[in-house]
Parts: C-alpha cells; structure tokens; sequence
C-alpha cells in the first residue's frame, strides 16, 4: 500500500502497526521516526485514511464485492511494488462508486502531540481539513468519539484535540452530525454567518460559503443557532424543528419528513421544492455551474429522489419527465445550459 516510502522497513513497519503486530518499543520508534520524517507521515496518514475507507465498504453479498474486501494487506506486502500501486488504485476507484467514508487522522497528531505535552506541559494543538469530493460524501470520527457526514463538496476543519472548555469545530456545506454528550464541553459548529452550540445532539446544517442558504434541522436533543460570537440572541431549537436564515431573520419552522437527511445514505429527496433552489443545490453537490434560460421553470417545484452517484445528468432527465425542458453540456468549460 504504501508504495512511495523508500525505506523498505518502515514500510513494513506501518502495516505491522495497522495490524496491531508491532511491539510498543517498535511503535516508539516508528512515531518517532513519523514525527521528524514528512514523506513517511504523508504516507502513514495516507494508509490510515484508506484503511478507514475500505472498512465501511460493502462486504460479502454486495453488488460491488469487486472490492475484495482489501483486507489482503498481508498478501498485496508481498507483491512487487506495481502489483501494490494497482491495488490501491482498484480499491480507490470501487470507493468513489459506494459510500465514501473516511476516518480522520487525529490519531497519528494526538499520539505525537500528547507526547509534547507530557514534555513541556502545554496542550499542542493541530487543525486538520477535510473535505467531500464533488458527488461524494464522507463520514468522519472525531476524536471525542462525535461522527460527522459530509456531504458532497463539504469542508470540516477540526482541531487534532478539543480544548478543556468547548469543542469547535468549522464547517463550509452540509453536514449530519451526532454529537457525542458532554455538558461541560458544549460542541459548537462554526459557520460563514452563524454558529450552533449542542452538548449531546442529532442535527443537520446546511452552511455553504457563498450560499443565500442556511439550516439547521434538529432530530435529536437541542440546539442553540445564534449570529458569530452572540449567543445572547440565540435561538433554540426542540426536536422536528428547523431554523432558517432568510434575509437577516431567523425564521424558525417545524418538519416531518426526515427525506432530506437521505444524502447520508447516497439519495437526493426534493419535496416541492422550486426549480431554482433545486439547481442551485445541484451545483453545489456536483460543482458545476447550471445556466437556466428557461425562466418559467422557477414557477414550477418538483418532487423527487435521485441516487448521488448516477450523476447530475440522470437527475436532470428525471427531471425532465415532470416538466420537458432540454439542455447541453460543455465538458470543457463545466457548464450546463437548460433552455
């Protein structure tokens, strides 16, 4: 798997780690060796992410089992370097057509940090970023054992270790969140306009940078939403209720159909929704841009629930049988033309 490292042996070290096979001396060494050694930590977590990847795959009785399981580490060691290259390339490609998951890297940092810490007494606290392809999503661990959905084209910053006071973490685009309870801890989501303050709580938001659109959806728990920094104007939410950003207002409104948390399982649900609210949703999950010349569209709203990897040209002919409209697409310029 790691075919980049040049030293043979720390190679061989990394997959013992992975199968638990190392001895804690031999542990030692390898993070140490991790810590002063770039190429092999960018190799590490590489190993660690893909690791994470392919263990929320489809196993057996699936239609992708083509995936084999990747649990052949011991056999891919011993193939020759291209055999290796192949192999993770495989598995990368069958991964980009199931669900992408992908645990976070915090256990490399905190290991190497907490060792500074015990050194010099003083937290040492590293920021990781990770974010969804366009038309993937992504399901990340924290370390304080909180799980995150990403959905496509979604950016989570989170720090390597949560300070004693509060766990905060930065989001740009749609994310689920089940938060793990601590009430001394508060967990505060921090967005473009506004931040949301849990301390043991189920919800959605919908936060994309550059984007009118902002909501935060409650299942579980409770939740303050509040403009950056002023909690003194929070607003909180009950279970089946959702806040949305209109304008400068707040507008608070309940739901019932939990359909639009359906990205996490890989399907878009629109429920009535307008056409220009659905295309703008489209471009942000497919990172491409919609040019819509077709104006009485926007007086029609569709209903609808469409797989996340068939693409964005299988919605749009899905579209297409509930209200006829045609369109182009330039590949080179990324653009599709409704008209």
């Amino acid at each position: 798997m790691c075919s980049l490292i040049k030293d043979n042996e720390m190679r061989e070290q990394i997959l013992k780690y992975f199968e638990g096979q190392l001895s804690s001396e031999e542990t030692e060494k390898l993070f140490s060796r991790i810590q002063t050694d770039k190429d092999l930590r960018r190799e590490f977590i590489a190993f660690q992410n893909l690791q994470g990847l392919t263990a929320w795959l489809p196993a057996e009785n699936d239609p992708v089992t083509s995936v084999e399981k990747l649990f052949q580490f011991k056999e891919a060691r011993r193939t020759e370097k291209s055999k290796t290259v192949y192999l993770r390339r495989r598995i990368l490609r069958y991964a980009v057509a199931v669900v992408v998951s992908v645990l976070s890297t915090w256990t490399l940092f905190y290991y190497t940090t907490q060792r500074d810490i015990d050194k010099e007494n003083q937290p040492a606290i590293a920021y990781e970023e990770f974010t969804a392809p366009a038309g993937q999503r992504a399901l990340l661990r924290l370390q304080d054992g909180t799980t995150v959905w990403l959905n496509a084209k979604t950016t989570l910053r989170y720090p390597n270790r949560f300070s004693k006071t509060e766990r905060r973490v930065e989001l740009n685009g749609e994310a689920y969140f089940e938060v793990k309870e601590n009430a001394k801890q508060p967990f505060i989501v921090s967005t473009e306009q506004l931040d949301i303050k849990v301390t043991g709580t189920t919800f959605n938001v919908f936060a994309y940078k550059g984007s009118q659109q902002f909501i935060t959806s409650l299942v579980e728990g409770s939740v303050l939403v509040y403009p950056l920094d002023n909690e003194e104007n929070a607003i909180a939410l009950r279970p089946n209720e959702q806040v949305e950003l209109k304008g400068n207002n707040l507008v608070k409104k309940t739901f019932s159909s939990t359909d639009i948390f359906l990205w996490k399982e890989g399907v878009y649900a629109f429920d009535n929704q307008p056409f220009h609210e659905i295309v703008q949703k489209l471009e942000l999950y497919y990172d491409v841009k919609i040019i819509v010349k077709i104006k009485s569209l926007d007086n029609y709203s569709f209903s609808g629930k469409f797989r996340q990897r068939d693409g964005i040209e299988k919605v749009l002919k899905k579209l297409q049988k509930i209200h006829p409209f045609k369109y182009t697409k330039d590949e080179e310029q990324n653009i599709i033309t409704i008209y």
